[in-house]
């Protein structure tokens, strides 16, 4: 078993928290192992960033995702620079549609999920759109996880923003169970 993950977006979103945040998950699945790489655009804020998550039950020679099974967008501009990485049969392709207008053809596996627009509305704070999308996405990455997800974003985030962040994760994760892709 080999999944390669890529979280990407514009700095300040919390996408390299999202991959950090999966690997550290990972650390209690003693069967597999976890690699996590990071790279920022010329900005820091406002500047393209990825990280790549890669997790597989053999030893990973390569920390960065060559095939991905699973791209999570989080911006438009993200979507026009690394959706050719994809592969268009079998990426599953999540987006954040309050950000992302749509994934175009030939990319028809996608799953859209309005992290920002819940985040804003139900939350009061964009700030938890990346947890609402982490919430959305767990059960894709890793079934079954997510009560051990929502101890690592515990401990992942500021004490005063810890309750935020685990509602935010659980309405995620209610999202996906509701609207999961086919």
């Amino acid at each position: 078993m080999r999944k390669e993950i890529i979280f990407c977006g514009f700095g300040g979103q919390g996408i390299i928290l999202m991959g950090v945040i999966i690997a550290r998950m990972m650390e209690h699945f003693p069967d597999l192992q976890v690699t996590q790489a990071q790279s920022y655009g010329p900005a820091s804020r406002g500047g393209a960033c990825r990280t790549d998550v890669v997790i597989s039950d053999q030893q990973i020679n390569y920390p960065k995702s060559s095939r991905p099974d699973l791209m999570v967008f989080m911006s438009e501009e993200a979507v026009k620079r690394l959706l050719s990485e994809a592969d268009p049969t079998r990426t599953l392709i999540v987006y954040d549609n309050t950000l992302i207008g749509a994934i175009p053809a030939p990319y028809t596996k996608t799953f859209a999920v309005p992290a920002t627009k819940q985040a804003e509305e139900e939350f009061k704070n964009r700030m938890v759109a990346n947890i609402f999308m982490l919430g959305a996405v767990i059960e894709l990455i890793n079934p079954g996880s997510f009560d051990v997800l929502k101890k690592i974003v515990g401990s992942s985030v500021p004490k005063k923003f810890e309750e935020l962040n685990i509602k935010a994760l659980e309405a995620g994760y209610e999202y996906y169970r509701t609207h999961k892709p086919a």
